[in-house]
């Protein structure tokens, strides 16, 4: 499910924020909602469902908003509320104690339970989650149910930012089959953030998932440095090197074989590029890592059963 909603689209300031109060506050969120200005209310929200979670992108001006008694009753699912604020500062009340959200922070709320106060104070940017109570409600029976804010920069909070992140930029793209997991490693990182008095099992499956991707992607971004190592991958996950060895041991390759075959697919990528045509072999081996020419030949061949030149030639043609 894909929607998209533009608050702009509509006529005046004062359909807007109607349409805004009573489509997706009151339907959607479970949520009472008032503003003091009267000009235009330019929310946006994109809506992408990911098996049982429902994933908004939202642009939101300022304004207030609440839960109470009366919104909960017309609910028909309660559900766990997770916002991850990109931009803006937010203020409230809820369970009776007072807290503050800027940038990298998340919030959790639950619709069954009254919210005073949802203040958003600066336009905020955020992406929210809407997590049906029954998947993760019996995980959070040891939450501190004081506790509203985590810091998403640190911890298993900047596991879960960063996999919000990249769902968030890939879920038009993802297949359905892929749904569910996605869904599950979601609900999982949730539970590990807001229980940090808990201990967090480290290969609990979202977590060793979402350091795989993370180290995957790091792996990616840094292929250009002949000295990657996983060390440097440790460093930057902040885990044992040993850890980094377990999570690769289990996708059925080693480390360094994983590393070799990303270098390798940049490498063949490249070739096959009539753009990169004027770029020599060496230059494109180096500028991916390999050091050794004579080893990369060897490798390449045993990777693609051609010759890099092979390649070349039979891709792009002579030049």
């Amino acid at each position: 499910m894909h929607t998209r909603i533009e608050m702009g689209d509509l006529a005046t300031p004062a359909e807007q924020f109607a349409f805004w109060r009573e489509i997706v506050c009151e339907t959607w969120f479970g949520l009472w909602a008032e503003r003091t200005g009267s000009g235009p209310f330019q929310a946006t929200i994109e809506l992408h469902g990911i098996s049982d979670v429902q994933m908004a992108r939202a642009h939101l001006p300022e304004h207030r908003m609440g839960r109470s008694g009366s919104e909960i009753a017309r609910l028909s699912q309660t559900a766990y509320c997770l916002h991850h604020l990109h931009e803006g500062a937010v203020h409230g009340v809820y369970r009776g104690v007072e807290y503050e959200a800027g940038p990298g922070d998340l919030l959790l709320f639950d619709t069954a339970e009254q919210c005073d106060s949802f203040v958003i104070s600066q336009p905020v940017k955020a992406t929210i989650l809407h997590v049906p109570r029954h998947l993760i409600d019996e995980q959070l029976t040891a939450l501190n149910r004081t506790q509203v804010r985590v810091n998403g920069h640190d911890g298993v909070g900047a596991l879960l930012t960063g996999y919000m992140a990249l769902l968030s930029q890939t879920v038009s793209t993802l297949p359905s089959e892929a749904m569910s997991t996605a869904s599950s490693v979601l609900c999982d990182l949730a539970v590990a953030a807001f229980r940090p008095t808990a201990p967090v099992d480290p290969d609990q499956s979202g977590i060793r998932h979402v350091r795989l991707t993370a180290a995957r992607q790091f792996i990616t971004n840094n292929l250009a440095d002949p000295e990657l190592s996983i060390g440097k991958v440790a460093a930057h996950l902040k885990v044992s090197r040993r850890y980094v060895q377990k999570l690769f041991e289990g996708t059925g390759s080693t480390f360094s074989e994983t590393l070799v075959s990303a270098r390798l697919d940049a490498c063949y990528r490249a070739l096959t590029d009539s753009w990169q045509s004027r770029r020599t072999i060496a230059e494109i081996a180096f500028a991916h890592g390999f050091n050794d020419l004579s080893w990369f030949h060897r490798c390449y061949k045993q990777r693609w059963s051609e010759t890099p030149g092979d390649t070349r030639a039979r891709t792009c043609g002579p030049y």
